[in-house]
């Protein structure tokens, strides 16, 4: 995990640091990237850190240690926590190893501790989730850490980056999450494309030795076209970042992603993912979402079943839902 100067900048321009004590979680112990020494200066002064003798002596210490190399990769002997101190911040983070001012928590599992429930002002996740298999969890630390009023930002990879992590995530993914939450949308883009990128068969060579199979995959992709299309084609690095602000007190959502969904989702099922606006209106029966203002679960989970016995009937309401919807 690591995080470029240039973010740091960004993060400026969004307003995201408060003046004071604003109070940072960092999704994993992140290095400071690509920081200059002059630059590095420049920003402990316009926060109005407390002066300090060692002051040039700091900076070019962190800016040595923020180089970076995108084929070697970094030094990492900078941690954007002790610039972020040193500008009067209060900085926290999360990792499964020790770390700079670091928890040890697995986000695999671990609830967030109560002692840290709605503490943070902003909460940073550079490249840390992808690393992880139980999305769920992760998302509703960072949720449940965030103070109302806090943002949240997400620098992540979105295409490409072959094997780094097990995810890469789609803007559906952030923008159902957002309207799930009732989180306010302050900024999305795209970093990239980075120059290399990897082939979609990095992945089986790198465990070929532990699947035999694997070798004939790759043997299998040399004798078309078609394979040795996909085995020369280099996919680009491209990074997605989202920022959010927290804007109401409530417990995180799952998002349901119901596009491919032909039946009817039963009401036990959407009754869990109705803590939004959004989730009210993208759920898959609209004839459920439009009863759930007027009537308690129980009789919704009737109606859903009793729908589902009745394919005709249950098409049927559908059309009526639409009509009157449209008026």
């Amino acid at each position: 995990m690591g995080i470029a100067f240039s973010y740091i900048r960004k993060m400026e321009e969004l307003g995201l640091f408060r003046r004071g004590d604003t109070k940072i979680l960092d999704i994993g112990s992140s290095n400071l990237y690509l920081a200059k020494a002059e630059e590095i200066t420049d920003f402990l002064k316009s926060r109005g850190a407390p002066g300090r003798a060692d002051l040039a002596e700091f900076a070019a210490r962190l800016a040595y240690g923020s180089g970076y190399d995108p084929v070697k990769g970094g030094r990492n002997e900078a941690f954007v926590g002790e610039l972020f101190e040193a500008a009067g911040l209060h900085y926290e983070s999360f990792d499964i190893a020790n770390g700079y001012r670091t928890t040890v928590l697995d986000l695999n599992h671990a609830a967030l501790p109560m002692a840290l429930q709605r503490k943070f002002d902003l909460v940073l996740n550079f490249g840390t989730t992808e690393h992880i298999l139980n999305q769920l969890n992760c998302f509703k630390v960072i949720h449940d850490a965030t103070k109302v009023g806090g943002y949240i930002y997400h620098s992540l990879p979105a295409v490409g980056y072959v094997d780094h992590g097990y995810i890469t995530y789609t803007g559906r993914c952030f923008f159902d999450i957002a309207g799930y939450n009732d989180y306010e949308l302050v900024a999305c883009w795209f970093d990239g494309p980075g120059e290399g990128g990897g082939s979609v068969l990095d992945g089986l060579r790198s465990y070929k030795s532990h699947f035999p199979v694997l070798n004939d995959a790759l043997e299998a992709f040399d004798r078309t076209e078609q394979g040795r299309a996909l085995r020369d084609l280099k996919i680009p690095d491209i990074g997605i970042n989202v920022v959010y602000r927290k804007v109401r007190d409530k417990p995180f959502w799952g998002a349901l992603e119901s596009s491919t969904s032909v039946g009817v989702i039963p009401g036990g099922v959407t009754a869990a993912y109705q803590g939004g606006s959004a989730a009210r209106r993208v759920t898959v029966s609209g004839i459920q979402s439009a009863m759930k203002l007027r009537i308690g679960q129980p009789l919704i989970r009737w109606v859903a079943g009793a729908l589902q016995a009745h394919p005709r009937l249950h098409g049927l309401a559908r059309r009526v839902y639409r009509v009157l919807m449209r008026r």
